[in-house]
């Protein structure tokens, strides 16, 4: 049996970021723990959506439409497979649920 991992205990640790990575794990999935502090790179995934939980801060996710959605302290929000998105945030930290064969596209800026 795995012992519980405190989100906000790990991520209040760090006072720089960025920081990614895989916490804990399970049958068919993981949960990814990140602490964004400057723009990410454009990216999508071909084969399963992204959902981000935010946990602190504000995440902004920004799309190639030029759409922008920020999403506060207990927000959800799932971006559909394919659709390109990168995050934009001074400080947000945010857990993703992700299957363990994930694919991630990196795209030009």
């Amino acid at each position: 049996m795995q012992d519980p991992v405190n989100l906000l205990d790990l991520a209040g640790g760090r006072v720089s970021g960025p920081f990614n990575e895989v916490v804990m794990a399970g049958a068919g999935h993981r949960v990814r723990l990140t602490l964004t502090t400057s723009p990410g790179p454009w990216h999508h995934h071909p084969n399963t959506p992204e959902t981000f939980i935010v946990l602190q801060g504000v995440l902004r996710l920004e799309f190639r439409d030029g759409t922008r959605m920020d999403l506060g302290p207990g927000t959800a929000y799932s971006v559909p497979a394919g659709v390109s998105h990168r995050s934009l945030s001074a400080r947000a930290v945010s857990v993703s649920v992700e299957v363990q064969d994930q694919q991630v596209v990196l795209e030009d800026g």
